[in-house]
Formats: structure tokens, C-alpha cells, sequence
């Protein structure tokens, strides 16, 4: 059995090793990674840095130019790597035993407002994309913004409405509850929360609440549990502080409403990271991208059946999946 994690930033150090002259950091490094935690897809995002030094729209599209240099290169390597756009193309390299990448964008602030540029993204190979990171920008509030009279503004919208009509997923992990709710109103379609945990059993500003996991649920959309220990436990985050997590939203939002985001601190680098953001392993049992098949070991003594392991495993997140891109 394998697992679907939908949210990586694993591009982050491939582009900087890339850029020091390590082409080949991504398949000598990276990927052996997952091939021994048992992951066979997983959703590689572009995160955009909001650090208020940092000319955001600049670094936006110098990371979208890595990636792409990054995409082309395994391509030429022929790398078992599918870079998919649809369902067809999941089906492609599910077939063919190959692991496949979901490409997305953590946070739209390097867009600001030109909500236009949501087509050359789509263009480029794009699907998936979230409206802010913790920041406030142009598009919605995220997490950080405990002012929850700021929600999606009008561009917003705006830029919703189009990513509904290209069929791309829309992920709400980073917005504060206002925004949330939001987005609720306008998105008909399952909505996911890719990498998020329980409010109820840590209060953190991340953590998403169980009337947001219920509106997860009845939109049909999935929520990724999150192995970062700071979204885990207060004093000593492990394995079974995140199982936890997924067995309460289990409880509360159903089981076809939960899934995997491990969210993994070991791809990046400290010239990466943000300017509140820290690199951390301390999850007992679940360190790091290596240990995620003992999320699977971990459900299977709690007594869930294989049937339910391969839905939480990939089975949720690629139904949404599939029923967005088409």
C-alpha cells in the first residue's frame, strides 16, 4: 500500500542545490526518499515568500522558473516521475507504476492582483493553488490575521471563480476562518485543506476547527493531516499525537474526509524558510518523509480495516482529485 501526500515543498532545495550547480540533488536525494516512506504521489507545491524585504512577485516567478527547469530535466532523464494535469494522466502513470506530481502554488501573493496570470500558471502545468500563505495580500487573510473582518476580497473572488472554471483545486490550509468561511460561500465544489490539523486538540492559529472540518466534509473535499510537531502537540509531538489528529476528524467529519499533507521540514533550507518559520524533525516515529509508511502501521493497530487505510492513504484526496481536473 502507498500513500498520496498532498502537500511537499520538496522543490525548495532541489532549486537552490540546482543552482549551486547539483542537477541531479532531486533523484539522488529526494526521491529515494519517498520511495522508502512508500509514497507513490503527492501534490509539489511553489511556496512564495511574504517576508515584507522580499520583492514577493520577483521570487514568485524565479521559483516558477525553477521548477520548470527542474520538470524539464527529469523529463530529459526520463526520472519515473509523471508530472500530471489530469485524470487520464493519473491513471497513466498508476498503470505504468510510475510516481506521480500534482503541481501546485502555496499562496498567490507573487500574483497579486493580476488575477490573469491564474491562465499561465494553468498553462505552465499548474492545479492546485491556495489564496494566500499566513499573510494578508490582494487575494483573502491568511492564518495570521486574527482581524476576522478581513476575509476574500472581491479579486478574490474573482480569482476563485476562474480557478472553478479551469478545474483547479482550491486549497484553504492558510486562510484565517473569515476568509475560510468565505470561500465556503462562493467554491461549489469539495474543497480541500491539505495540510491541517485539530483546533480542538491544539489551539494554533494552523489548526482548523471542527465546523471547519464538518464544511470540508459536506462540500465532499478532504483534510491532510499535518506531521509538523508545532501543529501537533504542545510538548512532545509523535506519530501518535498525529494519529490523534486523524482519528479526531475521523470521529467528527467522516473518514472519507480525512487524508495525508505531512507538510515535511526536511526539503527545505534555512536560506528558504520564512521569517517566523524554523526547521524541525522532533515528531517521534515520524521525523521526516523516510517514516510516513508508519502512519499506514500505526492505523492498521488502531483497527482500522485495509479498505479504510487506502482511502485515508490516497484513496480520499485522489477522488476530490480526479472529480476537479478531469
Amino acid at each position: 500500500m502507498h500513500i498520496f501526500d498532498a502537500h511537499s515543498d520538496i522543490w525548495m532545495r532541489s532549486i537552490e542545490e540546482r543552482r549551486q550547480g547539483n542537477g541531479d540533488y532531486f533523484m539522488e536525494t529526494h526521491f529515494p526518499k519517498l520511495e522508502k516512506g512508500k509514497i507513490s504521489g503527492s501534490i509539489f507545491v511553489v511556496y512564495t515568500k511574504t517576508d515584507e524585504e522580499i520583492d514577493c512577485v520577483r521570487y514568485f516567478w524565479r521559483e516558477i522558473g525553477g521548477v520548470m527547469e527542474e520538470i524539464r530535466y527529469l523529463k530529459e532523464k526520463k526520472a519515473p516521475i509523471c508530472f500530471v494535469k489530469n485524470k487520464k494522466d493519473i491513471e497513466k502513470a498508476k498503470k505504468e507504476g510510475h510516481f506521480f506530481a500534482l503541481m501546485g502554488i502555496e499562496g498567490l501573493r507573487g500574483i497579486e492582483g493580476n488575477v490573469e496570470q491564474i491562465y499561465t500558471l494553468y498553462e505552465l502545468g499548474f492545479r492546485h493553488a491556495s489564496l494566500t500563505w499566513n499573510e494578508e495580500n490582494h487575494l483573502a487573510a491568511g492564518a495570521a490575521i486574527e482581524d476576522n473582518s478581513k476575509g476574500v476580497t472581491p479579486t478574490g473572488e474573482k480569482l476563485i471563480k476562474l480557478m472553478d472554471k479551469l478545474g483547479m483545486i482550491l486549497d484553504v490550509s492558510h486562510l484565517n476562518e473569515k476568509s475560510f468561511w468565505d470561500v465556503m460561500e462562493i467554491w461549489k465544489k469539495p474543497i480541500i485543506a491539505s495540510h491541517s490539523n485539530s483546533k480542538s486538540l491544539l489551539y494554533h492559529r494552523r489548526n482548523i476547527t471542527d465546523e471547519q472540518a464538518k464544511a470540508i466534509a459536506r462540500s465532499g473535499g478532504v483534510i491532510g493531516v499535518n506531521a509538523c510537531g508545532e501543529f501537533l502537540h504542545k510538548d512532545k509531538p509523535s506519530i501518535n499525537s498525529f494519529l490523534d489528529h486523524m482519528e479526531h476528524f475521523i470521529n467528527i467529519a467522516g473518514l472519507e474526509a480525512v487524508g495525508i499533507g505531512f507538510d515535511f521540514c526536511d526539503f527545505l533550507s534555512s536560506s528558504s524558510l520564512g521569517a517566523d518559520e524554523d526547521i524541525n524533525d522532533n515528531v517521534t516515529g515520524l521525523r521526516n518523509i523516510t517514516y510516513g509508511s508508519a502512519v499506514l502501521e500505526g492505523l492498521k493497530s488502531r483497527g482500522y480495516s485495509e479498505e479504510d487505510i487506502e482511502k485515508i492513504a490516497h484513496g480520499n484526496f485522489l477522488r476530490v482529485i480526479n472529480e476537479i481536473i478531469e
